[in-house]
């Protein structure tokens, strides 16, 4: 009845810029500067943050920065998409096309999963999705986080597309408010859970994140 989703192909996902001068910095050095600059953004937000105190912190001169980035707006973008290429290469190889009625909820809660486990090995992607809420809740920052957001509802149209053509996602509503819903209480818990991750053991996280996934089988699945 409502099945309007516009699906985004995915060649027209957000890809990291490989081609990007910074990728001339020693790599260790340059992952390096964004751990730094990732915990400036987290913990200032992106206007106040220092950019002398970002390149002081790594032993870099202001004419070296500029030589690989244009200006702080890029640092923070360059820094929010390279940290969070293993996110975005699991969400480019995951084709919602291919899934069938057996595979579509078991290979979504495995993706979960995998995602959750990445974050318990890499403390810096929780540190990028501070800085990441951070500006996307501040009005004069939401368009550093644009793109992503963007391409994140894209995705989840995709795979509601999907979903429902398979009947096992409801289209008795608007797939526009399906996925704001959906992306709603995808970053309510997002938050939640950057605010306490350092309260809570690995087993709890992976735990949560499988409440968590219950919690969106009750809003997507047909009544």
């Amino acid at each position: 009845m409502w099945s309007n989703t516009q699906v985004i192909p995915q060649s027209e996902r957000v890809k990291i810029v490989t081609e990007h001068p910074s990728r001339k910095l020693p790599t260790e050095k340059r992952a390096r500067l964004y751990q730094v600059a990732s915990h400036e953004f987290a913990t200032h937000g992106f206007s106040q943050a220092s950019l002398n105190r970002i390149i002081a912190s790594v032993g870099m001169s202001k004419s070296s920065f500029y030589h690989y980035y244009a200006n702080k707006n890029d640092l923070f973008r360059q820094t929010l998409e390279q940290t969070l290429a293993p996110v975005l290469a699991a969400w480019d190889g995951f084709d919602p096309g291919r899934l069938d009625a057996a595979t579509f909820w078991p290979s979504i809660q495995q993706l979960a999963q995998q995602m959750a486990q990445t974050a318990i090995r890499s403390p810096d992607l929780v540190v990028v999705g501070r800085m990441f809420y951070r500006s996307r809740n501040n009005p004069d920052e939401a368009g550093l986080t644009q793109e992503i957001t963007a391409a994140s509802a894209g995705w989840l149209g995709e795979l509601i597309g999907r979903g429902q053509v398979l009947g096992l996602i409801r289209n008795d509503l608007p797939d526009g408010f399906v996925i704001e819903t959906v992306m709603a209480l995808g970053m309510s818990i997002d938050r939640w859970m950057l605010a306490h991750w350092e309260e809570l053991t690995d087993q709890q996280r992976l735990t949560l994140s499988g409440k968590a996934f219950d919690l969106f089988l009750r809003v997507l699945q047909p009544a």
